[in-house]
């Protein structure tokens, strides 16, 4: 049964749906300020959300609560200007 393999972890892309391996993602949590960062470690403390590298994938965060359902919290959510692909910005506004 792939003993030499081992366990692949699977996630989905907060925006798109797509379940991809774990490396191919990329992990999004919220600092103690409440702004999210990106989480090259993979073990960061609390609830992360991830998102595909591709460029469709971080637009449409901008548009909508995606980032709000995947974090079970209200208002409008800051990103960090060092994620991939977003210049600081604030979603939900």
């Amino acid at each position: 049964m792939g003993k030499d393999k081992g366990h692949i972890p699977i996630r989905t892309c907060v925006s798109c749906r797509a379940k991809r391996n774990k490396k191919e993602l990329i992990r999004l949590v919220l600092d103690a300020q409440g702004v999210v960062i990106r989480d090259d470690s993979g073990k960061g403390e609390g609830r992360g959300a991830y998102v595909c590298m591709s460029k469709s994938c971080w637009d449409s965060l901008r548009k909508g609560s995606l980032l709000n359902r995947a974090f079970k919290k209200e208002g409008p959510m800051v990103v960090h200007a060092g994620c991939h692909f977003c210049e600081k910005l604030t979603l939900g506004e």
